[in-house]
């Protein structure tokens, strides 16, 4: 234990005098008398007379610090002793009478007077709970320290004056010839037996942080004890008992006020360095500046970091001046921090920026003002904390928030910030604010075929292109995936699409992605503040619409925001939502045209097609419908709904007598073939409506058919596989290659109407169509043409030599429930 921390050197010296104070037991009758006592008998008591009184000055004076009441008591009750054997002393035998003869009764008396102060002092000493009167310094006075030393000159006092006046009161203790009395005896071993109690007590609480160091109370009273067992086998006051005795009475003294003294002057010393060990550790650990200074700049004293980088702690001195150690920012900064505080009692959070080895530190002062001061000027206590990292991460964050994370761009929380700021100055201003909404074109076809690895990186060149044609004050954000806005101050509709154009021309330019070199496009919708709103949302809106209609006019374009393009949207939006109600409750119906041999004799199959009839907006064209069922992602619900009603149907019309090899042609859209459930939702209609694979004829537009020539290939296959026929669709509209054409082995050539309107003789469309012609006759596939609506047509076609046709010209597209009887009265006429 700390408090008990002289424990081994105690038992030491305990050991020791006990092994001295053997010897002398045994041996003292042996010794001679000791001559010239007397004046070795004062000189003892002189020396125990001010051990004594060293103990009660320092218990006493110390009070006031430890506010310890056992110490007050054992240290005034040591003022008593030092009085009585004071008087011991001068009642020796020897020496001059004072107050009477003196005898060794008198000398005696007094001395029993001592012991017994000094054995009850410590009793008491060991019973007081210590640490609950140490812990009550808040209501101990001077008033506690002259009480308790007023009852011991009381008690002294009365004890010395009865002993002086009334001798004949105290028992017999010394006859000459015979030496102690039972009564001396007995009083003797009354001390040791309360010197015992006490060390009991003591012991009992040796590992207990009372307040004192316990073990050296044990050795103090362990000696004591020895000293008394010598009193009281003594037969001559000269003897070596008696002289011994009082030498160990000495010792034991000497060790109490050791006691004493290490609790009330060492310890709180100890304890003091200890906290101020503890302060230093703690500083030393501190990563943070701390100063303490005058306004004017003295410098009274500092803690410095080993690794502050600010200045060194060598670099300090107590008496100089802030002036000469700190660069002017922070100079500047601490006479602000120092000034502050003397007006508020204290500041904080006042930084400054320092540059240091290529890096921008940055500190943090805090300051308060401690008073009190005998120069009667103010003193501060100043803090600096390194907060350069702390910087850098509050930047971060501000970056992650206000940025894009991939392309450094402002993001959409910056931008709409920025759009207040620009709005409220154009608007006091009566100046007009572009807002410009940018998709780029067939970046999804970049992350699909290349990955989004070098999607990532097409995006980050973009981003730099385009910040490098902005004027001072725009700004573009990368709002998300491919979208890009653009904010222009002071720009009206022209400058806002010169600006599109630079745009669209630094875009356009060829882009070098690792081995890749790329070529996209970009569709930007352009609106006006205030003309075409005063918000960002609606202008965002508008922004987006006029986007779309570009996107859909002609890729790599821009448009203006006009009201009509808003009355259109609106017309999308409703369709869009009406439409998905359309396949929820059923209103889509599946209409068939027929297909004939080219001399409309012989039916030959017949093509589904999707019609709408909404019950308030009436019949819906499929021309309307089908491209937002495309964007919205319905059109796969639709071509499922299609692909089951028309192989049911068709499997319903062979079972009536349908010749057998006609076949039923149904629009796969290229949603669907990017459908991995595809292949599977075929067997699945099929299975459910029992119709022969041979009777399914599937419709590819040139565009789904090379978008991905190897998985197009791998389900072509599989259809085949399985017996289901395929067509191009719309064949010569689009950029197949006649190799790969060949490689897909597909059943028919479908011509678009397009050509055939103006297939008139010697027009160049019916040159195409010549060519589709024998495109289709070299590879063994069959030809249809749609959209015939003429007889003229159908002669100029047939004697191209197509095989089949479609049109008014035979019927037009017909519900379920007309097919059969317009077929009848078809094949009469």
């Amino acid at each position: 234990m700390q408090r008990n921390k002289y424990f081994g050197s105690c038992r030491f010296w305990a050991s020791l005098l006990l092994g001295g104070w053997i010897l002398v037991y045994l041996f003292g009758d042996s010794l001679p008398p000791i001559g010239h006592f007397l004046i070795l008998h004062q000189v003892l008591e002189t020396a125990s007379i001010m051990v004594s009184v060293l103990i009660f000055v320092v218990g006493w004076h110390t009070f006031r610090m430890h506010a310890n009441h056992a110490i007050l008591i054992v240290s005034c009750t040591f003022l008593g002793v030092a009085v009585s054997d004071f008087w011991h002393m001068l009642s020796y035998p020897g020496m001059p009478d004072f107050f009477g003869p003196n005898s060794p009764e008198k000398a005696i008396g007094f001395w029993l007077l001592a012991r017994y102060l000094t054995a009850v002092s410590l009793l008491i000493m060991a019973c007081l709970p210590w640490r609950v009167l140490a812990s009550s310094h808040s209501v101990s006075t001077n008033k506690d320290r002259y009480i308790a030393l007023l009852v011991t000159l009381l008690v002294m006092s009365l004890a010395i004056l009865t002993l002086l006046l009334f001798p004949e009161a105290v028992p017999k203790t010394y006859q000459e010839d015979v030496g102690l009395t039972p009564f001396k005896q007995g009083a003797e071993f009354a001390i040791i037996a309360i010197y015992c109690t006490s060390i009991a007590l003591l012991l009992m609480r040796m590992h207990v942080d009372t307040g004192l160091e316990t073990s050296l109370l044990v050795c103090s009273l362990s000696v004591m004890v020895m000293s008394e067992v010598f009193f009281t086998v003594y037969r001559n006051v000269t003897d070596a008992y008696n002289l011994f005795g009082h030498i160990y009475k000495i010792i034991a003294y000497v060790i109490l006020y050791r006691a004493i003294f290490v609790e009330s002057i060492l310890a709180p010393y100890k304890s003091l360095e200890d906290s101020r060990q503890h302060v230093q550790v703690l500083m030393e650990a501190l990563p943070d500046i701390i100063l303490e200074a005058r306004l004017d700049g003295l410098l009274l004293s500092a803690h410095v970091p080993a690794d502050g980088r600010l200045f060194k702690m060598q670099d300090l001195e107590a008496g100089g001046y802030l002036q000469d150690l700190l660069p002017p920012q922070a100079l500047e900064c601490l006479v602000r921090a120092m000034q502050a505080a003397e007006h508020d009692g204290q500041v904080s959070g006042l930084k400054f920026q320092l540059g240091s080895a290529g890096e921008e530190l940055v500190f943090e002062v805090s300051a308060s003002l401690l008073a009190h001061w005998p120069d009667e000027r103010s003193h501060f206590m100043i803090l600096i904390r390194d907060v350069t990292e702390q910087a850098r991460n509050q930047s971060k964050i501000e970056q992650m928030a206000h940025f894009d994370a991939l392309t450094g761009l402002p993001n959409r929380t910056l931008f709409n910030t920025r759009f207040d700021v620009e709005a409220t100055r154009c608007e006091k201003n009566q100046q007009p604010m572009a807002l410009i909404f940018m998709d780029l074109d067939n970046f999804k076809n970049v992350n699909d075929s290349l990955g989004h690895k070098v999607g990532d990186a097409l995006l980050i060149k973009i981003a730099s292109r385009l910040e490098r044609i902005l004027r001072p004050r725009d700004m573009v954000s990368r709002q998300g995936g491919d979208e890009f806005m653009f904010l222009l101050p002071e720009a009206d509709a022209h400058l806002a699409g010169q600006m599109a154009e630079c745009i669209k021309s630094s875009i356009e330019l060829p882009i070098q992605v690792g081995q890749y070199t790329l070529h996209v496009g970009a569709s930007m919708g352009i609106c006006i503040f205030p003309q075409d709103g005063r918000d960002l949302d609606t202008l965002s809106s508008h922004a987006d619409i006029a986007m779309y209609r570009a996107k859909h006019e002609r890729r790599s374009h821009y448009e203006l925001f006009t009201e009509e393009m808003q009355a259109r949207t609106a017309r999308t939006l409703l369709l869009e939502g009406a439409l998905r109600e359309a396949i929820q409750w059923g209103q889509l119906d599946v209409y068939y045209q027929p297909q004939f041999d080219i001399t409309g004799k012989r039916l030959e199959g017949a093509e589904a097609l999707v019609r709408w009839q909404h019950p308030k907006l009436g019949f819906i064209s499929p021309a309307e419908f089908i491209p937002i069922a495309e964007i919205s992602g319905q059109i796969i619900k639709i071509g499922d709904l299609v692909l089951h009603k028309a192989t049911q149907q068709m499997k319903h019309w062979l079972d009536e007598g349908f010749p057998g090899d006609m076949s039923i042609a149904v629009n796969i859209s290229m949603a669907q073939f990017r459908d991995a459930a595809l292949l599977e939702k075929i067997d699945r209609a099929l299975a459910d409506s029992e119709l022969p694979p041979w009777a399914l004829e599937l419709e590819l537009t040139e565009s789904v058919a090379m978008e991905n020539p190897e998985k197009v290939g791998e389900i072509v296959s599989s259809l085949r596989s399985r017996g289901v026929k395929l067509s191009i669709d719309d064949f010569g509209t689009g950029y197949s290659s006649l190799s790969y054409l060949k490689k897909l082995q597909v059943h028919k050539l479908k011509i678009d109407r397009s050509f055939i309107q103006a297939i008139s003789a010697g027009s160049s469309d019916q040159t195409i169509v010549r060519a589709i012609i024998g495109i289709a006759r070299d590879l063994d596939m069959q030809t249809i043409a749609e959209g015939i609506e003429t007889e003229e047509q159908r002669q100029i076609l047939e004697a191209l030599g197509c095989d089949s046709g479609q049109g008014y010209l035979f019927c037009k597209p017909l519900p379920a429930a007309e097919f059969l009887p317009r077929l009848l009265e078809h094949s009469v006429s």
